[in-house]
């Protein structure tokens, strides 16, 4: 055959970026700036520890005794990220242990690959109190919706909705004439498409081209409409939104969220019902308020997170309102009118909720469960307490012989008067090794490695040990306070978001090479077996087999939900002064955004954490940026682009409305229909607009080259799922089917694509390829690459070559004479032409391996890749 097959391979390696499309300088101020404030600047600023100043991205090119911190576009060399990843041999920031979360990480990466752009943060402000200018309140966005009247157009006959009449005013205005409408064939086409992720069967096809009423579309639109894959379509935009995915950001470990699916099923089935968009936003932030145990699933969209508060700003204002409030985490809001109270108003609203899964089980079934997996998790603990006990034991009788294993692994002996008897041999094996490392982290052993014969050794040995013993000590004391401050907590979430202490930076690195874990003195579970005997290697024994038996003993889990609950306990927010959680300003109560208040004067929430209230403020009529946004967003899926491009950002720096009264019209549309989304994609689909054909234009092309002004409907490219699903419908093995819990995108697997395992730590290869969204953000829409690996994709990949196999088969039962015909109803919804089919003709005709070859070029073309 013609593919070329050793290139296979190439196929899975594709890396291309799936971040959202943020500017460089809002995700520098969203994900970086709060990162490097809480945990570098303390050190890194004024103090320049290591010789390293954090102030600006000159510094940190500049870098310091270990060399430039960062490298411009190549994260993979950047010291930073190999120190705060902890794979530097001797570099592991923070110094106080308490690894960066995977999401912080994955955040300084993209900032570094993508030219760690660092613009100026603003002055101080000169008054505490922040004033909002009238000019900041006049901005577009943050005035009142109000039914426009549709414009007076010349061309009466064209529009078929009022949304025609917005459209057409601005064409005739430019001197623009719109395009012809597009045939039934690729209209059917893009509207099955464009509601169901799939392409028409031939049957649907031929149905409608023999449908002579004046209502022929609408009823098409209405079907579509109403079939479940509407929401298995529409519910997976949403998705993108809310950042879903089926497993935790944890880069040490596979950790699946196994009830995540719930959530998912709840968006599409909420599609599918269309739920009133009002009701859909107050139970993704607040359901358990709502006393309708039907809308619980909904939490998952705060219940999945990743795992920080700030995080949950970030997709509540940017996804609901289209603001960028977490760029006021370390500073007021540079560009629009959102002060720093505001963003930690809402961040004590999240901070005063806590994860709390809802049992979807009888209480007998839990209340088993329960008792079981606390048993068999309080033996795990004893016993992890016991040998960390033994372990620091241990070190402790280890480390009061310091000086006498140091002095024998520098070669000291009998014959220096000193005795090595009753040293560990071991032990002594690891100080051997320890001493001959051509660098440490610290400075303490740098005089006995330069020591010769007769220069103090043993008084240098003797130093040292007294100073492995002091930072023993102080190590315990800072564990105590910090256990105080977490309130016993070992949580990941709460380990990362505390202000802890720590021991300083070299001291810190002499405890670790010594007693953290693979240290010099640590002997931990087996490890440690040796060291004990009687009673202490009894009871240890006896706890291994007891626990052994008691986690044999816990059923399977109970299904359950990954939801919110306000905590019992509620704590009171604090301004971060410049993001350092160590160092708090003024109180900040829950409340809305000062800008979106009457009078600009935010009512302090009162009823629990304030999710309720906030859920309310946010779907309300009076709220002006609700209804835009949404109606914004439906118009982005259905024509490429949104009235307002930058579909999550409303703000200052995002673009203005192409079509400020027709977003308005929408916008009140869609509340008066009781916010139904249905009903304004009815809108959009009936108008002429839409049924638009997508013929190009020169002379129009030079003066609107990016179609703002929508004179021909834009060409679509297949996102991911919409290309494996129509692969594996058009091989008529997809799998309609509702899913259950998400299962990796195989060869084994034929559920359409929604349903696959998505992962916040390696994305699946086909969706990274055709450009999947990270999933550990909020993202408004999918940025279309055009790469070589997808083209080798689709000549090597065993996904396409299966279905290639699949599509033989399907046709088999179809004449010979017909194959070619019922192949392009298949991927085109339409008849070849004549010259089409004389040249497929020809080309089976070479023999038994032509026909596969020939449908794996049609599979690969534009027309089965693109939406007309």
């Amino acid at each position: 055959m013609f593919i070329m097959r050793i290139l296979r391979p190439l196929a899975l390696l594709c890396a291309a970026s799936a971040w959202g499309a943020d500017s460089p300088a809002e995700f520098f101020e969203l994900k970086v700036r709060p990162v490097l404030a809480k945990n570098c600047f303390s050190c890194h600023t004024q103090s320049k520890m290591g010789g390293l100043e954090m102030a600006s991205r000159e510094s940190l090119l500049k870098g310091g005794k270990s060399g430039a911190a960062i490298v411009s576009g190549k994260p993979e060399e950047s010291l930073l990220i190999k120190a705060v990843s902890f794979e530097h041999e001797r570099l592991k920031m923070p110094p106080n242990g308490a690894k960066l979360a995977d999401g912080e990480i994955a955040s300084l990466r993209e900032w570094i690959k993508n030219g760690a752009v660092w613009p100026d943060a603003p002055s101080a402000a000169k008054s505490k109190e922040y004033v909002l200018r009238p000019e900041q309140k006049a901005y577009w966005a943050f005035q009142p919706v109000k039914m426009p009247q549709p414009p007076v157009v010349k061309k009466v006959a064209w529009p078929k909705t009022p949304v025609d009449r917005f459209i057409l005013a601005k064409l005739e205005q430019n001197g623009i004439t719109a395009n012809a409408p597009a045939s039934p064939t690729a209209l059917l086409r893009r509207v099955t498409y464009d509601l169901t992720g799939l392409p028409p069967t031939p049957q649907e096809t031929d149905a409608f081209l023999a449908d002579p009423s004046a209502d022929a579309y609408r009823k098409v639109v209405d079907r579509l409409l109403a079939s479940k894959r509407y929401g298995e379509r529409w519910g997976r935009f949403w998705l993108d939104i809310a950042r879903y995915s089926d497993d935790k950001l944890n880069s040490t470990m596979e950790e699946p969220a196994p009830n995540a699916f719930r959530y998912r099923d709840w968006v599409v089935d909420s599609f599918n019902a269309d739920m009133p968009y009002d009701t859909f936003v107050k139970a993704q932030l607040a359901a358990d308020h709502m006393n309708d145990p039907k809308l619980l699933p909904a939490l998952g969209m705060y219940g999945l997170s990743p795992e920080f508060q700030d995080d949950r700003v970030d997709v509540t204002t940017r996804g609901f309102l289209a603001l960028t409030v977490a760029c006021a985490q370390c500073h007021d809001h540079k560009f629009d009118p959102i002060p720093t109270k505001d963003y930690y108003s809402l961040l004590g609203i999240f901070n005063n909720s806590q994860y709390k899964e809802y049992p979807l089980a009888a209480k007998d079934v839990v209340s088993t469960y329960e008792v079981k997996k606390k048993r068999a998790d309080d033996e795990e603990k004893s016993m992890k307490d016991f040998l960390q006990r033994q372990g620091d034991e241990l070190a402790f009788v280890l480390a009061h012989r310091t000086k006498d294993y140091l002095l024998a692994a520098f070669g000291r002996g009998p014959k220096d008067g000193l005795d090595p008897t009753g040293l560990d041999s071991e032990t002594l094996e690891r100080w051997r090794k320890y001493v001959k490392r051509k660098e440490h982290d610290h400075p303490y052993l740098a005089k006995m490695v330069a020591a010769k014969d007769g220069d103090g050794l043993e008084k240098l040995a003797q130093e040292f040990e007294s100073l492995a013993l002091t930072v023993n000590r102080e190590k315990k004391e800072i564990d105590e306070k910090n256990n105080i401050t977490l309130g016993g907590s070992q949580k990941r979430g709460d380990l990362s978001q505390a202000n802890l202490a720590s021991l300083e930076r070299d001291k810190y690195f002499l405890w670790r090479d010594l007693y953290g874990a693979g240290g010099v003195m640590f002997y931990g579970d087996k490890k440690i077996d040796r060291f004990l005997s009687g009673e202490w290697k009894r009871h240890l024994d006896m706890m291994r087999t007891n626990l052994e038996t008691d986690k044999k003993a816990v059923p399977e889990k109970f299904p359950f939900l990954h939801a919110l609950a306000d905590k019992e306990k509620l704590n009171k927010q604090k301004i971060h002064v410049r993001g350092n959680a160590g160092t708090l300003g003024d109180e900040a109560p829950a409340g809305f955004l000062t800008v979106l208040c009457d009078d600009n004067q935010p009512k302090p929430f009162s009823k629990g954490s304030g999710r309720f209230e906030l859920a309310e403020s946010i779907a309300s009529k009076q709220n002006p940026l609700t209804a835009r946004v949404m109606v914004n967003r439906l118009w982005q899926w259905h024509f490429g682009d949104g009235i307002v491009r930058t579909t999550s950002n409303f703000g200052v720096l995002g673009e203005k409305p192409s079509h400020p009264e027709l977003l308005d019209y929408l916008a009140m549309k869609f509340m008066e229909s009781g916010w139904s989304m249905k009903a304004i994609h009815r809108e959009i689909l009936l108008s002429a607009v839409y049924q638009q054909g997508n013929a190009d234009n020169a002379a129009f092309a030079v003066k609107d080259p990016d179609n703002r002004l929508l004179w021909k409907f834009n060409r679509k490219r297949l996102d991911a799922e919409a290309l494996r699903d129509s692969m594996l419908y058009v091989a008529g093995t997809l799998d309609e089917a509702p899913a259950g819990q998400a299962k990796p995108i195989d060869e084994a697997n034929h559920k359409r694509t929604l349903y696959g395992y998505i992962s916040r730590k390696k994305l699946d290869n086909l969706l990274t390829l055709f450009d999947f969204p990270n999933p550990n953000q909020t993202s408004e829409q999918r940025v279309a690459t055009n790469v070589p690996l997808q083209r080798l994709f689709l000549l090597n990949s065993p996904i396409m070559l299966n279905v290639v196999k699949e599509m033989v088969k399907r046709l088999e039962a179809t004449p010979e004479h017909r194959r070619i015909e019922e192949t392009y109803r298949l991927l085109f919804s339409r008849a070849p032409k004549p010259a089409e089919r004389q040249l497929g003709d020809s080309y089976v005709a070479r023999g038994a391996d032509a026909w596969p070859e020939y449908l794996q070029v049609l599979l690969s073309s534009n027309e089965f890749l693109y939406v007309n």
